[in-house]
């Protein structure tokens, strides 16, 4: 059995990432989120994903998603989504593809969304980083499917707006006492 097939315990794992973005990785002022909404805190995640043994823990609490899934390939979306792929595929033995919010300008691949290998009817774990209102993710799962993939979506947290299974469901309340970072 893999490090990433062991795992480690589900309840006490999302215990641990709750308090982990408490403590590391809120940040308290007047933010917009990708989809337009307002909010007083934002969570940045690379506060945790540039943390190895932080990163290589998250991606273990995929495992039940990638058992779920069966997937041919993970998949990440631009950028915080393409870390955790990252640390998914290399866990889990899969090969891994990226999804670009903007197609590249320049090389051999212009003017496409989706680098990497890939065959048509392959079955994919997109993965996401947060999620809010998960209209870039949406669009990412679109681009894949007319590509004639198989998309199922996961994210790290959901903050509650988006129809995305996630590790953990996410929101602070408006006004708690402001973190130390």
């Amino acid at each position: 059995m893999s490090e990433f097939e062991s795992g480690v315990g589900r309840v006490p794992d999302i215990m641990w990432l709750q308090k982990l973005i408490i403590e590391r990785a809120i940040v308290r002022g007047n933010y917009t989120t990708a989809g337009g909404h307002k909010t007083d805190y934002y969570i940045d995640k690379f506060r945790l994903f540039s943390d190895p043994t932080v990163l290589r823990r998250i991606a273990r609490m995929f495992a039940p998603s990638v058992a779920e899934v069966s997937p041919d390939l993970i998949a990440g979306t631009e950028i915080g989504g393409v870390i955790l792929a990252t640390a998914v595929s290399q866990m889990a033995g899969l090969p891994m593809i990226v999804v670009r919010k903007q197609p590249k300008v320049y090389g051999a691949f212009a003017n496409e969304y989706v680098e990497g290998a890939f065959q048509e009817g392959q079955r994919v774990l997109l993965l996401e980083d947060i999620v809010t209102s998960a209209r870039d993710l949406m669009t990412s799962k679109a681009r894949l499917e007319e590509m004639g993939l198989e998309v199922e979506m996961r994210a790290m947290v959901n903050r509650g707006l988006a129809p995305v299974k996630a590790l953990l469901q996410f929101t602070l309340p408006s006004g708690s006492p402001r973190t130390d970072n």
